[in-house]
């Protein structure tokens, strides 16, 4: 039991700076490039490119000096002048950059917890809001999931020029898997689920202790509980 509190403090202490962080919405103003609005310092993961490897299901390890773009979703290298993203995935078993692993899975999943439960962070772009101009100036809110002439998807998202304002908001999902490749998003019903029989054991947890499922605070200390009773 004081193994596990010395944990939670050890925790609490490094991740004490990182609770949820709540995005602005970015409005993209008609006519203008998307990529206007996310300068590097807000379209990377890392302030410069750093050394990274990507590891191949072969066991082969490839160096580059990587970044992850959130914007566009994709992880970058560097190759003489150039700035160039992975293209084919399939292959990709982890990429490391610095000390932070990351896998692939429907986007790029950052391992923020390591152990028989892991946790995984997607931080991605997100299209939130359309904003067509109706009458005499007024602005009509459609819904995003409306079809729209673009999507954000790879590195077509930076050069992007929409004919409506458009709401952008960057976003954080988070995941856990207990068999290393199976990514499921983390909230209270797929916990219960994937462990069943210490469904007891986690009710007192939350009981005990508010879990907000969009801090990464939060989910860490709850991932540090989990992997106790494994």
């Amino acid at each position: 039991m004081r193994k596990y509190i010395l944990i939670v403090c050890t925790i609490f202490v490094m991740t004490s700076y990182m609770s949820a962080q709540q995005y602005e919405p970015v409005t993209v103003k008609a006519g203008t490039k998307v990529i206007s609005y996310f300068p590097p310092s807000k379209r990377y993961l890392y302030p410069n490119f750093t050394e990274g490897s990507v590891i191949l299901d072969n066991g082969n390890s490839i160096p580059n000096m990587m970044n992850y773009n959130i914007l566009s979703g994709e992880m970058e290298f560097l190759k003489s002048k150039d700035t160039l993203f992975i293209g084919d995935k399939k292959n990709i078993k982890s990429i490391v950059i610095a000390q932070d692993t990351f896998f692939y899975y429907n986007g790029y999943m950052e391992m923020i917890q390591n152990g028989k439960f892991k946790v995984y962070l997607r931080q991605t772009v997100e299209l939130k809001d359309i904003q067509k101009e109706g009458a005499f100036g007024t602005i009509n809110r459609s819904s995003a999931s409306e079809s729209y002439g673009f999507v954000l998807s790879g590195n077509r998202s930076l050069d992007l020029t929409p004919t409506e304002n458009i709401v952008l908001q960057r976003v954080s999902d988070y995941f856990f898997s207990l068999s290393g490749y199976d990514f499921i998003q983390f909230t209270r019903s797929n916990v219960m689920k994937s462990i069943p029989t210490k469904k007891d054991k986690i009710k007192n947890y939350l009981k005990t202790n508010s879990v907000n499922f969009n801090s990464k605070e939060d989910l860490l200390k709850f991932s540090v509980f989990l992997n106790s009773i494994l």
